[in-house]
């Protein structure tokens, strides 16, 4: 099978983005000869993925992004909360400028449309006055153009040796932009990484010229279209967003009263988090299906938690304080699959130009440093001993 290797990395927020660099230590140590993550023909990101993505085609290799996770505070690629995000206190007070002095042109509308003053149908209006976003991620754009600035990097998408594509959703018409694939050719890898990672709701839409962007992952999951186009055969996707199957007898989500709860009983932010989940592993499972079907000579392999994990959903999107943990779990994930399906992934891998072994393939890899960083519940994969 010929035809060019793609790697694409899905979004999860901060957790997810720790989950994925696990996947690739594990696919780091499962790469024995060809390419290695950063030598991929073809890398798409999305969200969190993007980042990592970025790196990737920059030459930044997994062991030193993990050396950031897993060392000092000093790592000149350390990712800290403010490295992401940041409150302002400007769009809410802004907000709340415009709700008081809106009160009275409300009530007059209320009352032309017919409307009885009441506090839902007033409710109802002042919406529009909410910020568009809880924080700003502008300081993630401001993050990775200082570590693409180095020597041997570049924050231009035509300056790479290999293809990059970014995908973010244009928030006013629900069209998807694809960054680095001729589609705003001046925009920098770095903006384009802000725009493909503002989370709904909890990040405002990034501005670019006139547009305003939301997370690439809004429109459609996979974006497999992208590498195919591009002449890709082999596509190897990572994937961290998955519902959990909250079956008690097996999984247990427990509250701080110490039981096994319903999702619903752990507030609304969790089923916020679980519907999401939900509507993107349909989608990227139809995507993956079609895809399949309509280019059969395309080999796509998907490396993602198993449903009655709860790792990822614990800890939930943007937790930074348990990063090594997670770390951790994504190695376990792929170590796992990597074994469970060895015989095909050889035949499938050197299809795509590349040869894989189990000999470095070990579980736990990074339990060490969890344990040293602090010490709290593990929640790893036991189904795998070397």
């Amino acid at each position: 099978m010929e035809g060019k290797a793609a790697l694409i990395l899905g979004g999860g927020g901060i957790t997810g983005g720790m989950y994925e660099l696990g996947v690739l230590s594990a696919l780091d140590d499962f790469l024995v000869g060809g390419r290695k993550p950063t030598d991929f023909d073809i890398y798409v990101g999305i969200s969190a993925g993007s980042l990592l993505a970025a790196f990737l085609a920059n030459g930044v290799t997994v062991k030193e992004m993990c050396k950031a996770v897993l060392g000092d505070g000093g790592h000149r690629l350390l990712l800290r909360r403010e490295d992401v995000y940041e409150f302002r206190f400007s769009p809410f007070l802004r907000a709340g400028w415009n709700f008081l002095r809106s009160i009275g042109p409300v009530l007059r509308y209320l009352r032309r449309q017919r409307q009885p003053v009441t506090f839902l149908n007033a409710i109802a209006l002042f919406q529009q006055f909410l910020p568009a976003g809880f924080f700003s991620n502008s300081n993630l754009e401001r993050y990775v153009a200082r570590i693409l600035s180095e020597d041997g990097r570049t924050n231009r998408f035509e300056e790479l040796g290999g293809k990059l594509y970014i995908v973010a959703t244009e928030i006013d018409t629900g069209e998807r932009w694809i960054f680095g694939g001729g589609e705003a050719p001046e925009v920098p890898i770095s903006k384009a990484i802000q725009a493909s990672s503002a989370i709904p709701v909890f990040f405002e839409p990034v501005s670019i010229g006139d547009r305003f962007f939301v997370d690439g992952a809004a429109e459609r999951v996979g974006h497999l279209d992208i590498p195919i186009s591009a002449g890709a055969r082999f596509l190897l996707m990572i994937n961290p967003t998955v519902p959990i199957y909250n079956d008690r007898t097996v999984v247990c989500i427990p509250t701080v009263r110490g039981y096994c709860s319903s999702i619903t009983e752990t507030g609304f932010t969790a089923i916020a988090e679980q519907t999401f989940r939900i509507n993107s592993r349909v989608k990227l499972e139809l995507g993956v299906e079609i895809y399949r079907q309509r280019h059969p000579e395309a080999e796509i392999l998907l490396i993602e938690p198993a449903p009655m994990e709860s790792t990822l959903f614990l800890y939930g999107s943007m937790n930074f304080s348990e990063r090594v943990q997670v770390l951790n779990y994504g190695y376990n994930s792929a170590a796992y699959y990597f074994t469970e399906n060895f015989d095909k992934l050889k035949e499938s891998f050197a299809a795509g130009g590349m040869e894989v072994s189990l000999d470095r393939i070990r579980t736990d890899r990074f339990l060490e440093f969890a344990a040293r960083a602090k010490p709290r519940r593990r929640f790893t994969m036991n189904l795998l001993r070397k």
